[in-house]
């Protein structure tokens, strides 16, 4: 049987209200120790949109915090199950060259995995 998403992903998941400023992703990066952040909407019935990811790469050399986070984020941002396979995950994230993958289940966030944790994966499995 192969590895699922939901055994490596980190969880909780940190993630921000959109729109807000750089500063407040930079805060609670620092605060949370954290190097990926999702920015939400939480709509009607709790439903969450995700409207990007910014990551600890994506604030480097960004100097004004009252930029508006929208202005530097990824809308780009790509969803997994995490009842799915490591396999098609590390698939999902060479096709479209990102290090990290939100997984979602049943209209929430539920974890994250970046490529470093595919790295420790790889690690503890000796594979």
């Amino acid at each position: 049987m192969s590895t699922q998403v939901r055994t490596f992903m980190k969880q909780p998941v940190v993630t921000s209200t959109f729109p807000c400023d750089v500063g407040a992703v930079r805060d609670l990066m620092k605060q949370k120790d954290c190097h990926a952040i999702p920015l939400v909407e939480v709509g009607e019935n709790n439903q969450i949109t995700i409207r990007g990811i910014v990551t600890s790469d994506d604030l480097l050399g960004v100097y004004d915090d009252t930029i508006n986070i929208q202005q530097i984020m990824n809308d780009n941002v790509h969803v997994v199950n995490p009842q799915s396979n490591a396999q098609s995950a590390a698939k999902m994230m060479l096709r479209h060259h990102t290090h990290h993958l939100v997984a979602m289940e049943d209209g929430k966030i539920v974890g994250i995995i970046s490529s470093l944790d595919f790295v420790s994966l790889v690690a503890e499995k000796g594979i």
